[in-house]
């Protein structure tokens, strides 16, 4: 198995080498509060989260965010990424699923309104293989605000790869197959991007992950996503019935064509 490459080996997974790799990419004192208050955010809404390879959530949070550091993004995209996923899998108290009002006024309270709204945006932004096709036929035509949410978006399917991380999920043929369609395109869609040392890492990352073997006694159990929750914590009755109920009403939707 080839060693991970040096680029991916120098992206922080921590919230103490994040801090660092901002202070050599000269982010400013101010810049660093802001992180590490976001960290805490993080930290309070992925808890009890872990990637389906079994990395906690926020180690992938981190990493995501690091890389667009070690890109020298803006903060606020900085910010964004150490909550990208807050409304897809942030456990916000007695909430229903998705992205609601509520959970949008409380998350803009904590990491402010212009990394709030990257986050959104990002949460309605397809990352399937069928989202990542369109977003390469459709590239030269994407406002600013679509570039910024694509970038995070290749952000994170870099930390998503490293370490042979989807290789340890219980899905890894499926996500092996995706990057090897669309692998190339999401490499070339970071040099128009202007980040050719983001193409390179997307497509060392990816060869690495292509030709390596994982064995079945170290892969997870999960294909997706999961939370491991203490005894003392539970959901109210009333809530798990609503969101039963958003569930249901949301298939019959799509059964039924309405969107």
């Amino acid at each position: 198995m080839p060693p991970e490459t040096p680029i991916v080996s120098q992206i922080a997974q921590t919230h103490l080498q994040l801090f660092r790799q901002m202070r050599s990419k000269g982010y400013s004192a101010a810049e660093l509060a802001m992180v590490a208050g976001a960290y805490r955010t993080a930290t309070a809404l992925f808890a009890n989260r872990f990637r389906p390879c079994g990395r906690p959530f926020v180690a992938h949070l981190v990493g995501t965010s690091a890389i667009l550091v070690w890109l020298q993004a803006p903060i606020a995209m900085v910010i964004a990424a150490l909550s990208h996923a807050a409304y897809q899998e942030g456990d916000f108290a007695n909430s229903l699923e998705g992205m609601t009002p509520r959970k949008r006024k409380k998350l803009r309270a904590l990491i402010g309104t212009d990394a709030e709204e990257l986050v959104a945006a990002y949460t309605v932004s397809s990352r399937s293989l069928t989202g990542i096709t369109a977003s390469y036929a459709r590239f030269h035509q994407m406002s600013p605000l679509e570039r910024d949410i694509l970038l995070i978006q290749l952000a994170n399917e870099l930390d998503d790869y490293r370490e042979l991380a989807s290789n340890h999920a219980a899905n890894a043929d499926e996500r092996i197959a995706v990057i090897r369609q669309c692998g190339p395109q999401q490499a070339e869609m970071a040099e128009w991007l202007g980040h050719p040392e983001l193409a390179q890492a997307l497509r060392e990352t990816y060869a690495e992950s292509i030709a390596a073997f994982v064995p079945k006694p170290l892969q997870s159990e999960f294909a997706y996503g999961y939370e491991i929750v203490p005894e003392s914590c539970q959901v109210r009755y009333n809530i798990l019935v609503r969101r039963l109920a958003v569930k249901i009403r949301n298939r019959m939707r799509r059964h039924l064509g309405l969107g």
